[in-house]
């Protein structure tokens, strides 16, 4: 068993049995972190620059905050099958625009499209009470044994969690195509197969996969954003609901999608930066041609 896989299954029967005690230790495990990962630490700097208008400090004291939401990710992965998923949306979610999840009640195919700050997985799982399951794509891990235990936490607590890849996206076309709902991330283009689009004024791609299911399916976008108040108690924004556009131009109509999803998450990583649990030197892994 690898090295990640056992500390995982450690928290999980630890840690995520006991949250109160543990999130407290999450600032901790990120200084720690900070301090042990040179590297790490230069690559979360470098990550918040753009969205802290290039102070240098600030940046530091936003890396430093993104660090300590990575540990609470794991956190709330530990305690996932040890809590009434039922009730966190009254327990633990702060939603803005609520209004707008009356689409989930519907019998159309919606498209959950979030990114990695506050616990986006979480949320999703918890609005899914509303009477909706759905499927999810994430990026696909390594070692083996660590990833499929990732799945399995994942899926703990209501829903379907798959690898982005082959077999991922059918099951996501065949959930829409049915009037099911999916659930994916829209920030980091890991199957490196993107849109170009400008971000915080630099040129970057971001996933077109989103858009494509979208668009190939008919499903309805709703575009969802988390962010951690504290502990596991999170920030919920509910954006507008749109649909990618079926012109004679799949490009351009692709292209239209990513850049409004963009500007969407530029808005929210400029509130409040910290919450961008990415460790990936993102400005050049996912940088592109524009000028």
């Amino acid at each position: 068993m690898s090295l990640r896989a056992l500390m995982m299954r450690v928290a999980a029967q630890t840690a995520g049995r006991v949250p109160g005690v543990a999130y407290p230790l999450a600032p901790v495990v990120g200084w720690a972190v900070w301090h042990a990962s040179p590297a790490t630490r230069r690559r979360v700097i470098r990550n918040m620059l753009p969205l802290c208008d290039g102070d240098p400090r600030r940046a530091r004291r936003e890396a430093r905050r993104a660090l300590t939401h990575v540990q609470a990710y794991f956190l709330d992965l530990a305690t996932l099958p040890h809590r009434d998923m039922s009730r966190f949306e009254a327990e633990h979610l702060e939603i803005f625009h609520g209004q707008r999840l009356e689409l989930l009640r519907s019998g159309e195919p919606v498209l959950l499209v979030s990114a990695h700050t506050g616990n986006a997985e979480l949320a999703i799982q918890a609005l899914t009470y509303r009477g909706r399951s759905f499927v999810a794509l994430v990026e696909r891990l390594e070692p083996r044994d660590w990833a499929e235990y990732m799945l399995k936490l994942r899926s703990s607590a209501g829903g379907t969690f798959l690898e982005a890849g082959f077999g991922g996206v059918r099951a996501c076309i065949e959930t829409l195509r049915n009037g099911g709902v999916v659930g994916v991330m829209g920030d980091r283009d890991i199957q490196h197969t993107g849109v170009c689009v400008r971000l915080f004024e630099r040129p970057v791609k971001l996933p077109r996969g989103p858009w494509e299911l979208a668009r190939r399916t008919g499903a309805i976008v709703l575009p969802i954003f988390s962010s951690r108040k504290r502990g596991d108690q999170f920030r919920i924004d509910v954006e507008e609901p749109f649909r990618v556009a079926e012109t004679s131009d799949a490009e351009a109509d692709i292209r239209e999608a990513a850049e409004r999803f963009a500007g969407l998450l530029e808005r929210h990583l400029r509130r409040d930066p910290g919450q961008w649990a990415v460790l990936e030197d993102f400005w050049r892994v996912h940088a592109c041609g524009e000028g």
